[in-house]
Parts: structure tokens; C-alpha cells; sequence
């Protein structure tokens, strides 16, 4: 289905069918690219596209999903946050005060809705696995650890290790503000801060290119939900995130229930 829409895409860019805001799309320029290059076919170009905008969705949708589910977990944090959103309305919003713009969701205006962002990263990175390495040779042992042949190693994040974090369970926001960072300056855990740990989308000329688009989506979001309703789990047994099953895989979530009471 997917590929189909690309190319029914292609063929209204061929028949100049396009509005304004289609022909600014990623797609078009990827359109554009492949037709001055000649370097990948036309089949090519529409399943790399295919492949970007979809992992691009998914992806987004997951660190979102996980970003809510914190906040439901953590009332108090969701009340401060929820604190700090009207208050960026009333002074930066659109519409006399009543609607997000880009403003409202700025680290400038909202810095606990970044710093949000950034512990909900470190706990559910939306990559439960920084690299995975078969081994598909002999038997090995590395470290008095035995890895048979045909075996698969995952080499996890850093994030729940206490020797670089403190409580590394707790979900607590304030770690990321500057104070935090210049405690942890010429000890081990200043790795914490290197641009490849802030966010999932990788730093250089590797990161991904729909980046500030994804982030602005997912910071829009949540602020508008947040402002609009009050979120909580309504499952009992559910109290922290060691009640919650975290699949290593990076697109699905598996995530509890989520009640919403309207704040209006």
C-alpha cells in the first residue's frame, strides 16, 4: 500500500498535480534528486522514501507513546509540566493565549517539557539496544562468559547502569538542567551529556534528517495533551516502569492503558 502511494505521488509530480505543500515535501525532492542523479533507479528512490517516512512515523509515535506513559506514571512531574504549559501560554501563545505555536514549546519558554523529553529518552530510549553483533564463527569467551556460535550479543544502554547514574529507576527530569550537567563534569558520568545520549536521532552527518520536524511534533503533542487532560494509568497493579514489559524492538511499544480526564 504504501509503495503505491509513492507512485501515484510520482505520477501527479509528473502531471504538475501537486499543491504548495506537496511540492515542499520530502518525497518531491527526493523526486527531483533522483531524476538529476540517475544515481538509483526510480524503484529504488520510492522504497528508500518508503522506508524514511515510515520508520520516521513509527518512530516518532513510539518516543511519544513512552513520553506519555512517564508522565502518567508521574503525577507530580505531569502537574509541573502542566504548570509551566499555561503559563507559556498565556504569555507566548497564539490567539490571545489559547493556542500552541513555536514559541510556547521553545526550551527558552518551556524548559521542563525538554527536560521531560530528555529523562523519558534516557529510561525508554526508543532503541532498547545500542548494537546487536552475531557471532557467527567459533566459540569465544570474553570475560569468563561463554558465547556459543550462532549466538547474538546486545549491547544495551548505559541508562539503568547506577555506576553512571544515580537511581536510575526514578523518573526525575531535573537531571538534565545545567546544574545537573556541571555535577557531572570530569567524573565518568559526564558521558551522560554527549550528544549522541541527548535524543534518538543521533548527531552529524548521520542524524536524522526529519529531526526538528519529529521533535517539534512529539514536544506539540504532548504539550496539548497535557494541557487538555489530566493522564493517569487506571491499572492498579501498574505503579512504575518495573511493572511495564519494555520490548527491546524499536518500532512497537508496548505500553499500559492510559486514561484521559478532560481539565476543561
Amino acid at each position: 500500500i504504501g509503495l503505491r502511494l509513492i507512485y501515484d505521488f510520482v505520477d501527479r509530480y509528473d502531471r504538475d498535480e501537486l499543491d504548495e505543500m506537496e511540492k515542499a515535501s520530502y518525497l518531491a525532492g527526493a523526486i527531483e534528486r533522483q531524476r538529476e542523479s540517475n544515481d538509483i533507479t526510480r524503484d529504488e528512490m520510492a522504497e528508500l522514501c518508503l522506508i524514511a517516512l515510515f520508520v520516521g512515523v513509527d518512530t516518532t509515535s513510539s518516543v511519544t507513546a513512552w513520553n506519555l506513559v512517564h508522565l502518567a506514571l508521574n503525577p507530580e512531574c505531569q502537574e509541573k509540566l502542566h504548570a509551566e504549559l499555561v503559563e507559556s501560554l498565556n504569555a507566548k501563545g497564539s490567539n490571545g493565549g489559547t493556542r500552541l505555536n513555536a514559541d510556547v514549546i521553545g526550551k527558552k519558554v518551556s524548559p521542563y517539557l525538554h527536560l521531560c523529553f530528555r529523562e523519558s529518552h534516557r529510561a525508554t530510549p526508543a532503541f532498547g539496544a545500542a548494537m546487536w553483533k552475531g557471532n557467527s564463527h567459533n566459540e569465544i569467551e570474553i570475560h569468563g562468559e561463554t558465547l556459543p556460535q550462532g549466538s547474538m550479543v546486545q549491547m544495551g544502554h548505559i541508562s539503568y547502569d547506577e555506576d553512571y547514574i544515580d537511581e536510575p529507576k526514578q523518573f526525575r527530569p531535573e537531571r538534565w538542567t545545567a546544574e545537573g550537567v556541571a555535577s557531572r563534569k570530569g567524573t565518568k558520568s559526564e558521558v551522560l551529556d554527549h550528544p549522541f545520549m541527548r535524543d534518538p536521532f543521533s548527531q552529524g552527518a548521520r542524524r536524522c534528517p526529519g529531526s526538528r520536524v519529529a521533535t517539534n511534533e512529539i514536544h506539540a503533542m504532548i504539550s496539548q495533551l497535557v494541557l487538555d487532560w489530566k493522564i493517569s494509568v487506571p491499572d492498579e497493579n501498574i505503579n512504575s516502569l518495573d511493572d511495564i514489559s519494555y520490548d527491546a524492538s524499536p518500532i512497537k511499544p508496548i505500553i499500559p492503558e492510559l486514561k484521559f480526564e478532560s481539565r476543561r
